[in-house]
């Protein structure tokens, strides 16, 4: 079961980096959006990683 939130985690992460990359490529609001979605994904992976050594 480990394994599979170590795929799911890394699959998040492909995305989240291809929607940051597609983003600023377009330039406007909507470029901008995208890019504030993938940013979300990895703050959102960030805090997943993190929140085992919290005390």
């Amino acid at each position: 079961m480990k394994y599979v939130f170590k795929l799911l985690y890394l699959l998040i992460f492909i995305g989240s980096m291809t929607l940051v990359v597609t983003g600023q490529r377009t330039i406007g609001p909507s470029g901008l959006a995208v890019m504030l979605v993938g940013l979300l994904g990895i703050l959102v992976l960030l805090y997943l990683y993190n929140r085992k050594y919290q005390k």
